[in-house]
């Protein structure tokens, strides 16, 4: 794969395969393949079609649809266009969606037909949309069109200041911001990360199971484009359908968050089944319990669990932790090291940096920091200060560099002068039997200043808050012991399957005093 670390352009990553295995079958999604001709194929008559419609270099081109063939087709079509494809939160409401579509100024939007009616209202509304492309429209005109005498090869191979996309982050406070992620930040991630989240075999299958238009599902399915190998590509999140394809598609390699490995493993259980296909997990975007992990490596009993750390800034992940060490039992909750091309610093208030074991704020300096936000001057001030991204999230590093995620600085409880990390909270409430899922904030209490609240999902059989609150004692200080306990049916999740605290901050600031 040393070719592959070459390449300064992603739509070449296509072009090498094409020369080199044709008839190699890429992607497969709904029991429809695809080889590497066929794909580019498909790219060249995509590019024609953008041609004709007069786009020109740093043009946006939003996509508002399920995981589907035409993200990737379009992928590559911008990058040998040199086009900024803004991929949109399917699960966003109309007025959120416009946001979007009006601040990144996109002209063409590609739909699922699923959101037609969203699509006609925006085009009713006051936007830069111009031109509007139904998939199901879009697949007939690329099938009557033959592909159009540009060469891909023909292409230079030089890197270009154009971003490849326009990914729009959660936006935990305000609207969210389109951070602008380039082709050398693809580039360096495929080249410095696929070693370390492999078995990346070109005879493997790779299931891209994540929402494409988040950057762990696109980043995952980078490594498996450029490893050669067939990347089964599910539409949309099912626990079923993904234990189904893991079994009968021999899958090898994965990327789920915490909150679908815990759907796939509750459903494994059910049906009493283990998978030992599996070579390698990756998961990442959120703590995961070391209860589910444990249950899942019971389910998936070969295969490595690699926590990885990263985010939409920093193009996905850049850095993991090593699988030897979970299959050991040590450093459960860490996420690791830096790839080569990365390096992280703790820092304090003042960005002085701290001692090891020593809480602050994670900033890290890498080729895949993005280009910055579209057109927020202060938010990139805040967030690059020389060279290094300052991520909002707490966390320490051991005596020998491994780095431990608390939260995020802005979920941090300050109780009675105390520190309060609701992650720590939340992971010694996964380990009760009664609890199926949680989330902790910080309420107004007049005594304490905040107190810890546990938002908590159970088994109505078998909860007791007493029993909870005593076992927690044993494993807990007093004061992060929550206060209050409050069942719910649901917790919001963002589409990285992040609980969205702000939320519930702001839906359950009622219990506070």
């Amino acid at each position: 794969m040393e070719e592959i670390k070459k390449l300064a352009q992603v739509h070449k990553i296509l072009d090498f395969h094409v020369k080199k295995n044709p008839d190699n079958v890429s992607l497969s999604i709904d029991s429809i393949s695809y080889t590497n001709s066929d794909i580019l194929s498909k790219v060249l008559s995509f590019v024609g079609l953008l041609k004709k419609n007069e786009v020109k270099s740093g043009d946006r081109i939003a996509f508002l649809a399920k995981n589907s063939s035409e993200f990737i087709e379009l992928m590559y079509a911008s990058s040998i266009l040199e086009l900024v494809m803004v991929p949109i939160n399917f699960r966003l409401a109309y007025e959120e969606v416009k946001f979007i579509i009006q601040d990144s100024g996109s002209k063409i939007i590609i739909f699922g037909e699923e959101f037609k009616e969203l699509v006609e209202k925006l085009n009713a509304d006051k936007t830069d949309l111009h031109i509007s492309f139904g998939i199901s429209e879009l697949r007939n005109l690329l099938k009557s069109k033959s592909p159009g005498a540009f060469d891909v090869s023909l292409s230079v191979n030089k890197a270009t200041k154009t971003p490849l996309f326009q990914m729009y982050t959660s936006g935990t406070t305000g609207n969210p911001k389109g951070a602008l992620i380039s082709q050398k930040g693809i580039m360096s991630l495929i080249a410095n990360g696929m070693n370390n989240l492999g078995p990346f075999d070109p005879n493997a299958v790779n299931l891209v199971c994540m929402p494409l238009f988040h950057i762990a599902g696109s980043a995952w399915l980078f490594f498996g484009l450029a490893s050669g190998c067939e990347n089964i590509l599910l539409v949309d999140i099912n626990p079923e359908k993904i234990l189904d394809i893991i079994e009968n598609y021999n899958v090898a390699t994965t990327l789920m968050v915490p909150a679908v490995i815990q759907m796939v493993v509750v459903a494994a259980e059910k049906k009493n089944k283990v998978f030992e296909n599996v070579k390698n997990i990756v998961f990442g975007a959120s703590p995961m319990a070391v209860d589910t992990l444990k249950r899942a490596q019971k389910i998936f009993p070969n295969s490595n669990f690699t926590h990885v750390y990263g985010m939409t800034e920093t193009t996905g992940m850049f850095m993991s932790l090593d699988p030897s060490e979970l299959k050991a039992n040590r450093r459960l909750e860490s996420c690791g090291k830096c790839f080569s091309n990365s390096e992280i610093k703790i820092v304090d208030a003042h960005n002085n940096e701290v001692p090891a074991k020593t809480i602050g704020e994670i900033i890290c300096r890498t080729d895949q920091i993005m280009d910055g936000y579209f057109n927020r001057e202060k938010a990139n001030n805040e967030a690059i200060k020389d060279g290094w991204f300052y991520t909002g999230d707490a966390g320490y590093l051991d005596e020998e560099g491994y780095l431990f995620i608390r939260d995020r600085i802005k979920d941090l409880i300050i109780t009675g002068g105390e520190n309060v990390y609701p992650a720590e909270v939340e992971n010694a409430l996964m380990l009760q039997p009664s609890i199926i899922d949680c989330a902790v904030i910080g309420v107004s209490d007049p005594k304490w200043g905040e107190a810890v609240l546990a938002l908590v999902i159970v088994n109505k059989d078998n909860f007791s808050e007493i029993e909870v609150r005593s076992s927690l004692r044993s494993q807990l200080a007093g004061f992060k012991i929550p206060k209050t306990f409050h069942v719910v049916d649901s917790l919001p999740r963002n589409a990285g399957g992040k609980i969205t605290k702000h939320v519930l901050r702001e839906k359950y600031a009622y219990l506070g005093k």
